[in-house]
């Protein structure tokens, strides 16, 4: 009699055990996939500050419109889940992630570039989600029976650069970004679709915008067609990071009738504009700069600043000159090679 006991208190012991295993949550939803396209930011790799660039963002309403549900529909089908609950987890894929305090008091997602991480945030009715958090940990929400995209709210991705980016690396397309529940139910993938190099300035300026001011100037120290006056120097100051060849090309509207050194002044047909003049530009006082055709320099040092000494004066360019406001434009472009 004691051993028929024995063997029906262990069947009901099993019987008990398999009542109480759940199987995964189903979603309510599809699975979606959510692209960052990269080709139409910009970074100026050579800066050496802390700046966030918002590269993606998705609304509550757009997610729930590309899952085929409505926004105040539960992700997970609360029929099929454990009545413990099964949290959401925001978590990064293929890099790792590391401590840190973004803009947004994130922590960062590696990229493979040095200086460059990404970094999530999301404003949801129920709490904000911050991935990486600043201790580079995955993000785990709260359960909560019903849990909807109204609770995960708007979804913003940020490139975060903190320095100065190696030129010529990729940053090649991957997965950024997974939310899913912690059993492993993905429902949404974020990543990039594709290639975006990083293309540092090898040579910049600090003087993008020089101002010439030739004051007042006399039209009888004027001689004839192709005689100057009015003189006012200027300079343009450039820095390479690498030994390279600089060279500056500048640009402007061309006097016809003229050397292509010559530009002519702006809103030439105004009846207060001056008239029978040009602008010139010289390169050491000396050299005119034609306009459109590259002025190369020696090898720079990398990392030192030189300073390049340019000319503008008036050109004459009609036999008669009449006075008035005589400003002209011009830009310069620097490369190297």
């Amino acid at each position: 009699m004691k051993r028929y006991l024995m063997i029906i208190t262990i069947f009901t012991l099993i019987l008990l055990s398999i009542t109480n295993t759940y199987a995964r949550c189903l979603l309510n939803a599809r699975q979606i996939s959510l692209d960052i396209e990269l080709n139409s930011i910009n970074i100026n790799p050579n800066i050496n500050e802390k700046k966030s660039i918002l590269v993606g963002e998705f609304r509550p309403l757009q997610l729930a419109q590309l899952m085929n549900i409505n926004e105040n529909t539960p992700l997970l089908n609360p029929h099929d889940c454990s009545p413990t609950g099964e949290p959401l987890i925001f978590m990064g894929d293929v890099y790792p992630s590391k401590p840190g305090n973004t803009p947004h008091g994130t922590g960062m997602i590696t990229t493979g570039i040095d200086n460059l991480y990404f970094y999530l945030i999301a404003s949801g009715e129920e709490e904000n989600m911050k991935l990486p958090t600043t201790s580079g940990s995955n993000y785990i929400y709260k359960y909560k029976d019903g849990m909807t995209l109204k609770d995960i709210g708007k979804i913003s991705v940020y490139l975060y650069q903190e320095g100065t980016l190696p030129s010529g690396k990729v940053l090649r397309p991957r997965k950024i970004a997974m939310l899913q529940t912690i059993a492993g139910t993905e429902l949404i993938r974020i990543k990039t679709k594709n290639n975006y190099t990083i293309k540092t300035q090898t040579c910049s300026t600090t003087t993008p915008r020089p101002m010439v001011d030739f004051g007042s100037v006399n039209s009888y120290l004027f001689k004839g067609i192709s005689s100057t006056a009015g003189n006012a120097g200027f300079n343009i100051d450039i820095k390479c990071t690498e030994n390279v060849k600089p060279k500056i090309t500048f640009s402007g509207e061309k006097v016809n009738y003229a050397p292509d050194s010559v530009i002519q002044l702006n809103n030439p047909n105004r009846k207060n504009t001056a008239k029978g003049v040009g602008v010139q530009i010289l390169y050491m006082g000396t050299t005119p700069v034609s306009l459109e055709n590259p002025l190369v320099f020696g090898y720079a040092t990398a990392n030192t600043t030189y300073t390049l000494p340019f000319t503008a004066r008036y050109y004459q360019i009609d036999n008669k000159i009449t006075g008035g406001e005589a400003n002209a434009t011009a830009h310069f472009t620097i490369q190297y090679e």
